[in-house]
């Protein structure tokens, strides 16, 4: 079987869909490819549990694509039904002590100065800051590396005193800027929050800008969920694809790269479809699965692949995804409509847990990503009942053994932890699906060790180092071959941005190459 398309994308995660949708309303004609049944990627839906309750395998909560222009582009307020959170996202420091996000920012400084009086002034004072300058700040970050126009709208904001101050606060570690900035506790937790969805130690440098992005994004755009699941978003992305006159074909696993000449020409699939790209061929595939595997060493220069060697993948995730016949019952204030619920402990078990976690160690107070999309989705489990949604890093293999002999007993030192912070919750528990790193990679390969964000989050993986030091604008060494994962700039987290940034810069060598 042999076909042909303008552009041939591998893989149909959210960064491959929104790249093939942007080259299909350019006119070019375009074939997705997607190993599994269904298109997605980790933006995915599934009955994992009990009837009638409806789970997110991967992502669920979406407040980053909000923010991002694709949001607007793709038109995914129409395509996709959403629902939003009283209360967005939270955070506990530990049982009855606990800090939120409301809606309206000044009741989130409210209950801020509730705590601790100056702490709201605090809020005030960063939303401020974000509303003038750190949404153009996470533009910037967002974009390419070096993109004029963000970069000198961001200047233009912030002026010469504001740019100094936002690069200082950007190159400092998320709990120096927390204490520097809040009194309490729960207030600094609040905003050092987002640390616990990467593997960087809020200890590191450079780690304020995850801890912001979450927090003034859930501020002002909320953590919105798609009604009836995930799921929902990838029918929404695919509709965007098929809209514009593109295919994606499920159920072709792609085995090889055809690079002809130093180009990347087409490619083939193990079902024994082969498909001839006049123009290009983008990947939304890890680095060392793509180019070692699919592309091959012969056809690269010593140096990259040098590089593809060096790139790391971050800390692992145990996903565990629960079946409740009542709500949790939080022991925190108001956290029962709270959509994501952070357990970190203080600012020092945040520290500690990313270290245990780094060199091998099973936490012993690990931080919980604890989500509940029923609050703001009752569609989602039988009348009453509540899906919970949690992710905790670990360790891909860790030292007390190996994953199929421990995971039970870890399961207990995560549902104990649960249980301190919304008591009973263990006793309405009607179902239960657990996947250690291990299964999340079977069930999705670029998920490489369980490693949900494409790749280290550490300084020396960003910006111009994503995936190899040089190679951080989505080309390749190989002629029309681009890299359009989270393994690239501006990496992890469905925002789409990657596919849109790709796709421009496939639109624009193609202009280039035809003057």
């Amino acid at each position: 079987m042999s076909d042909t398309a303008d552009a041939v994308v591998i893989g149909s995660g959210p960064n491959g869909l929104v790249a093939a949708a942007m080259l299909a309303r350019a006119g070019w004609s375009v074939t997705v490819l997607e190993r599994n049944e269904v298109a997605g990627g980790a933006v995915a839906s599934a009955s994992l549990t009990e009837p009638g309750y409806v789970h997110d395998p991967f992502s669920a909560f979406y407040g980053l694509m909000h923010f991002s222009p694709v949001f607007r582009e793709l038109e995914l307020y129409r395509r996709v039904r959403w629902a939003s959170f009283e209360l967005p996202a939270g955070a506990m420091v530990g049982p009855g002590r606990s800090a939120a996000v409301r809606t309206d920012p000044a009741l989130t400084s409210a209950a801020l100065a509730g705590i601790k009086g100056e702490d709201g002034a605090a809020w005030t004072d960063l939303y401020g800051w974000w509303t003038k300058v750190g949404r153009r700040f996470l533009n910037v970050i967002l974009n390419p590396v070096g993109a004029v126009g963000p970069t000198l709208q961001f200047v233009g904001a912030a002026g010469v005193r504001g740019t100094i101050d936002t690069t200082r606060m950007s190159l400092a570690s998320a709990a120096t800027v927390a204490r520097e900035r809040f009194t309490s506790e729960e207030a600094r937790v609040l905003f050092a929050a987002g640390i616990s969805h990467s593997d960087v130690n809020v200890n590191d440098a450079a780690s304020t800008p995850g801890a912001i992005a979450l927090a003034m994004v859930a501020q002002s755009h909320n953590m919105p969920v798609p009604v009836g699941g995930a799921g929902r978003l990838a029918e929404g992305l695919v509709s965007a694809v098929t809209d514009a006159g593109g295919r994606v074909l499920t159920g072709h696993e792609v085995t090889r790269v055809v690079v002809e000449g130093k180009r990347a020409v087409g490619v083939e699939t193990a079902a024994g479809l082969s498909v001839r790209a006049k123009r290009a061929v983008l990947a939304d595939a890890g680095p060392p699965r793509l180019f070692l595997g699919l592309v091959g060493a012969e056809h690269l220069p010593f140096s990259f692949l040098a590089g593809i060697r060096r790139f790391r993948y971050g800390s692992g995730i145990f996903k565990v995804d629960l079946a409740l016949d009542g709500p949790a019952g939080w022991d925190g204030e108001d956290l029962d409509r709270c959509g994501v619920i952070h357990v970190l402990g203080d600012l020092d078990n945040m520290a500690r847990t990313s270290t245990q976690v780094a060199t091998g160690e099973l936490p012993d107070e690990p931080m919980l990503v604890v989500g509940q999309p029923t609050v703001a989705d009752p569609s989602r489990a039988p009348d009453g009942g509540h899906v919970i949604w949690l992710e905790t890093h670990v360790p891909p293999r860790p030292k007390e053994g190996a994953w199929p002999q421990i995971r039970e007993q870890y399961l207990e030192r995560v549902l104990d932890r649960l249980d301190r912070h919304a008591p009973g919750l263990p006793s309405r528990i009607v179902g239960q699906a657990v996947h250690t790193p291990q299964d999340l990679e079977a069930a999705n390969p670029n998920l490489v060790d369980g490693d949900l964000g494409g790749g280290s989050n550490s300084l020396d993986q960003q910006l111009v180092f994503r995936p190899v030091p040089g190679w951080f604008r989505y080309s390749t060494p190989i002629r029309g071959l681009y890299l359009c994962s989270a393994s690239t700039h501006p990496g992890g987290g469905v925002h789409g941005m990657v596919g849109r940034n790709c796709a421009k810069r496939v639109l624009r060598d193609a202009v280039i190459r035809r003057v």
